[in-house]
């Protein structure tokens, strides 16, 4: 797990042992886990795949992409303790 900044500065993770195929399982049990409401379509390219999600105002992007794999970034800077929280239980349930 990495924790960073991106280009926009928002807080982000990434877990580049998870691959491709498990987006959609983490995103699930993510999503069911946080009680998260969808924010936004699902976007698919040929290296990646995001969508945004929501918590109450709280809007968390959960990605992935063939250079840093699974990833979770605050869409918003009150999102960042939900982001720790989200890598937290990534780390806890999908990481070995």
């Amino acid at each position: 797990m990495n924790e960073h900044r991106d280009a926009s500065g928002r807080l982000t993770f990434d877990f580049d042992e998870i691959p491709s195929g498990k987006y959609s399982k983490v995103t699930k049990a993510i999503v069911s886990e946080f009680s998260m409401e969808v924010a936004g379509v699902k976007t698919r390219g040929l290296d990646e795949v995001f969508q945004d999600f929501k918590k109450g105002n709280e809007v968390v992007g959960l990605e992935w992409d063939n250079w840093s794999g699974y990833i979770v970034n605050a869409k918003v800077k009150s999102a960042e303790p939900l982001v720790r929280e989200i890598a937290g239980y990534i780390r806890a349930k999908f990481n070995s």
